[in-house]
């Protein structure tokens, strides 16, 4: 239920594809420079072909990835975008849109998901830049906002960013009342 992803993987993946096509390619052409070693210059070259090949895959995998990354936790939602950051507690959600907000009265939709806040400005964002369908994101988000017991299914918050910049605070959560 969490939609977090690494590029690690695949950056790792095409590296060594990378390293690899390189370095038979470097055998083949030291093994054409021997006498009769045409056969094994062909072996190699093939590996070159072959681990090229997977470097390639890996770059254009890499390429179609979705630019951010977005993680549903049991309290809040957090969505990455670059190096930027921005949280959403569902407690505190009141409206997910499509709409454009500057369309009123005539409502048109958009592929930006729009959420509001009570007392915060309002959290903007593209579903597709994350592999997700506009209305299905809005209607997950509404789903989990609305149901507790699907929230509770989900992991809990724990960034060690997150401890570090906040200290560390024993007792009862204490919410100030007006």
């Amino acid at each position: 239920m969490i939609f977090v992803r690494s590029r690690r993987s695949i950056v790792t993946l095409g590296a060594f594809g990378l390293g690899f096509a390189l370095l038979f390619a470097a055998l083949a052409a030291g093994a054409m420079r021997l006498p009769g070693g045409w056969v094994a210059a062909v072996a190699l070259a093939a590996g070159a072909v072959a681990a090229g090949t997977v470097a390639a895959s890996a770059g254009l995998r890499l390429r179609s990835w979705p630019l951010g990354r977005l993680g549903l936790f049991r309290d809040r939602m957090v969505v990455i975008q670059g190096r930027h950051e921005m949280r959403a507690l569902w407690s505190r959600m009141e409206t997910v849109t499509l709409s454009d907000p500057g369309s009123w009265p005539d409502v048109r939709l958009t592929d930006r998901l729009t959420i509001n806040f009570r007392n915060e400005p309002p959290l903007g964002f593209k579903p597709a830049q994350f592999g997700l369908e506009p209305a299905a994101c809005r209607d997950l988000i509404l789903r989990l906002r609305d149901d507790a017991r699907l929230r509770a299914r989900l992991p809990e918050f724990d960034s060690a960013r997150d401890l570090a910049v906040s200290p560390v605070v024993a007792g009862e959560l204490i919410e100030p009342r007006l």
